[in-house]
């Protein structure tokens, strides 16, 4: 017992000593406090990504949702679309997560109840990072989050409908030519600066004294054969003046003075590198318009046809667009009544001619007549037909001055009669003076409304964009 008791006695005083004792003990919990804030971070890293993730997935969501409500984004292409924008999204994080690897999911689901559509749109996955080394020691060496967003969007579609009183100046002046030379329709057609375009302007108002050899063949050959200094010699030498005139099919005795202004004014292009000579030969066709210009009432058919197109393409199957147009020259020359579709005032449209004076009046008089309110006939044939009370429209295009300004005034009174009873009211001047720029001002709801072209084109483009504006209120989207 005596032997056993001496030999415990080393032990109990290893145990009872003090010396040491902080090391062992700092080294026993040492590694348990280093995977403890190992872990911490660890939790910390994956809530972050957790965080991230989840409002990356809802952001997606709802662009793509959004962008299929709108039109911008198809069904098909939706799961590509939302998973690249999740990717970059998440990739822009990278130095914030240790090895970041994301892996998108989503759903797309319509669900459609009569016209109206609704788009479910999911967007998740999982995201997974690199844990700190000491999640080693627990056999983990990727931390992976999931999360998933949705965002629902649809539309409703509201039907609305439109009646359209046209009211269109066919005068003697619309049996005019379109000017080919000013200066706006030379930077249009042309592509010229507006330094350039003054300068062929006034070269081309001389070239009207020469109709005759403005041909498409005649410029054609000019162009690529002389070019401006070449046209002095015409003056000086009798050779080269009669061949220049035998080429372009002109008498050979022709003065000097025409031979060469025919040579100047077709090379004027190439002068001073206002436009390039081949560029001048592209344009041959356009140029050949200064001897054969559009007509202003045939550019006029051109626009209503764009506007009555718009108006079929919205209202294919004729319930919701009612339409109706009156001419006039001096005094009313004929109209239509308003009616379903475009058919009746496009046909008229077609067989308007050029003739008479100008007075607005008893046309723009037809038109609010056939809109007001107090004329219960265009409430009336919407309702049995679409339930719907229409919008009301007036159209009102000239290209001149009424001949006396009583018409002026009665046209005035009788727009401001539309626009209180909440008619709206488009004007075009067309090439118009002054006077007739005034009173189509004046008659517009607002400056929106108003247009002033010059060229065949602009009042084209012009009516297009009257029946692109009128046609909103047939269907609008709401989200």
């Amino acid at each position: 017992m005596g032997k056993l008791r001496s030999g415990l006695l080393p032990i109990e005083k290893l145990l009872r000593s003090q010396e040491g004792s902080m090391a062992m003990m700092t080294a026993l919990v040492t590694p348990v406090l280093l995977m403890g804030a190992g872990l911490a971070i660890d939790i910390s890293n994956m809530t972050a990504l957790k965080t991230r993730f989840q409002s990356a997935s809802d952001s997606v969501s709802l662009a793509v949702a959004s962008r299929i409500a709108n039109g911008d984004l198809s069904i098909a292409n939706a799961e590509s679309f939302g998973s690249a924008l999740l990717l970059a999204q998440m990739e822009s994080d990278d130095a914030r997560f240790s090895n970041l690897t994301v892996t998108p999911t989503v759903e797309v689901t319509e669900t459609s109840i009569g016209i109206n559509k609704t788009w479910n749109v999911k967007i998740g996955g999982t995201a997974s990072q690199d844990t700190t080394p000491f999640a080693g020691f627990f056999g983990k060496d990727r931390m992976d989050v999931s999360t998933s967003a949705s965002a629902v969007t649809g539309t409703e579609e509201i039907q609305g409908a439109l009646s359209m009183a046209v009211v269109v100046d066919v005068s003697g002046s619309m049996g005019w030519e379109l000017d080919p030379t000013s200066p706006k329709y030379l930077s249009e057609t042309l592509g010229l600066t507006t330094a350039q375009s003054n300068k062929v302007s006034t070269k081309m108002n001389e070239a009207a004294a020469y109709p005759y050899y403005l041909t498409a063949e005649n410029m054609t050959y000019i162009l690529e054969n002389f070019v401006f200094d070449d046209c002095g010699s015409m003056g000086n030498n009798k050779t080269d003046r009669i061949a220049f005139l035998t080429a372009i099919g002109m008498p050979t005795n022709t003065s000097k003075y025409d031979t060469k202004q025919m040579c100047k004014l077709t090379t004027f292009s190439s002068k001073n590198g206002w436009i390039s000579q081949q560029t001048a030969i592209d344009n041959v066709q356009t140029l050949v318009s200064v001897a054969h210009p559009q007509i202003k009432i045939d550019a006029l058919k051109q626009a209503l046809g764009e506007l009555f197109t718009q108006f079929s393409t919205a209202d294919p199957t004729q319930s919701y667009v009612r339409t109706g147009l009156s001419a006039y020259a001096y005094g009313v020359r004929g109209d239509t009544d308003l009616e379903w579709g475009t058919s009746s005032a496009s046909n008229y449209a077609s067989a308007m001619y050029a003739s008479g004076g100008t007075a607005s009046t008893n046309s723009v008089k037809w038109a609010y007549n056939e809109l007001k309110s107090s004329n219960a006939t265009e409430a009336t044939e919407h309702y049995n037909k679409n339930g719907q009370t229409p919008d009301r429209f007036i159209l009102f295009m000239t290209d001149g001055d009424n001949n006396y300004s009583s018409d002026d005034t009665s046209t005035k009174s009788y727009c401001d009669q539309a626009k209180a009873d909440n008619i709206t009211i488009f004007s075009v001047a067309f090439a118009a003076p002054e006077g007739g720029q005034e009173l189509l001002s004046y008659c517009a709801s607002s400056e929106d409304n108003y247009y002033e072209p010059e060229t065949a084109s602009e009042l084209i483009t012009a009516f297009k964009n009257i029946g692109v504006s009128s046609t909103k209120t047939l269907t609008r989207l709401t989200q």
